[in-house]
């Protein structure tokens, strides 16, 4: 994780407990500031964390170099400040918002005291990591903490919470994928085809497969077989997120397991009449259905520290 704060102080005030965190978790976290700040280097080293201050006037390409030198895969940036100060800040804030949406990388809002109407508040436990915090705040000029009420020089005490709080406030989403060529979705509808076909041969052969358990028939092949299948169907739909290469698949089977169930030219027949015959000939058709039919879900975004 990469935090721009133009001043390295701000981070250790509104993130620190955070930093920690992920440094105790085996992550990296690095803060890029606007100038040099030994405080609270000092602070963000003894954390594990490192800061890197801005070199030049390219604010855009500070950021680029410490996403690629720390290999970031998500951004933090200070609430608004005002005046001043705000407008000393508002360059290197907008380079690391500008550069994180051209890398499809997360955004997170450092939250202290009011949020942003209407915005999901993200709250990371910090209690284990408190007394780093307040180690890092305690050497900075002008700070004191006792009993983890920090008071800064003009300003009213405060508690130290046990929760940091964030909210997403852009990027994330990937680049939409190449939708696949013809040829690639023709291959890929063959090759399904072969392969449900060979699991539908191997299938007829197994499926009067049974074997007696405790008194009882369990027709293992049968089962074996169908459960297969389902895995088979089910794992595709999954993975390939395409409905044809799970048709051709199923259609693979099914034309396999009827011609098998033909009579042949010398009157043998690998799919007798009887139960276990007619599970294994209309099973794959109701699962292919099933399978084939089923909605797809919209991928859910997964959660990021």
């Amino acid at each position: 994780m990469l935090l721009v704060f133009p001043r390295g102080r701000d981070a250790l005030a509104q993130a620190g407990g955070t930093i920690a965190r992920l440094v105790d978790a085996g992550s990296s976290a690095s803060v890029l500031s606007s100038a040099g700040d030994a405080d609270a280097d000092a602070g963000l080293w003894a954390m594990g964390a490192r800061n890197v201050a801005v070199a030049g006037n390219d604010a855009r390409a500070a950021v680029a170099d410490a996403l690629d030198g720390q290999r970031s895969s998500a951004v933090v940036v200070p609430a608004p400040l005002a005046g001043a100060e705000h407008s000393a800040a508002s360059e290197l804030v907008t380079a690391a918002l500008e550069e994180a949406a051209a890398r499809h990388l997360p955004v997170y809002l450092a939250v202290s005291g009011r949020m942003p109407a209407g915005q999901r508040l993200i709250a990371v436990d910090v209690s284990d990591h408190l007394d780093a915090k307040s180690d890092a705040l305690a050497a900075l000029p002008g700070v004191s903490v006792v009993e983890r009420t920090v008071t800064v020089d003009g300003q009213a005490p405060r508690l130290l919470g046990a929760t940091e709080q964030f909210v997403l406030i852009g990027g994330g989403q990937p680049e939409p994928a190449d939708t696949p060529s013809v040829s690639s979705r023709i291959g890929a509808a063959v090759l399904g085809f072969l392969v449900g076909a060979l699991f539908a041969a191997m299938g007829t052969v197994a499926h009067q497969s049974t074997a007696e358990i405790f008194g009882i028939t369990v027709p293992w092949g049968l089962l074996l077989g169908l459960v297969g299948f389902t895995a088979l169907l089910v794992g595709l739909r999954l993975v390939l997120h395409d409905r044809v290469t799970v048709l051709f698949t199923a259609l693979g089977a099914l034309v396999t397991i009827f011609v098998l169930s033909l009579r042949s030219t010398g009157g043998s027949v690998l799919i007798p009449e009887g139960a276990l015959g007619l599970a294994w000939t209309m099973g794959p058709v109701i699962i292919a259905a099933i399978v084939l039919a089923w909605p797809r879900l919209p991928a859910r975004p997964s959660p990021r520290a």
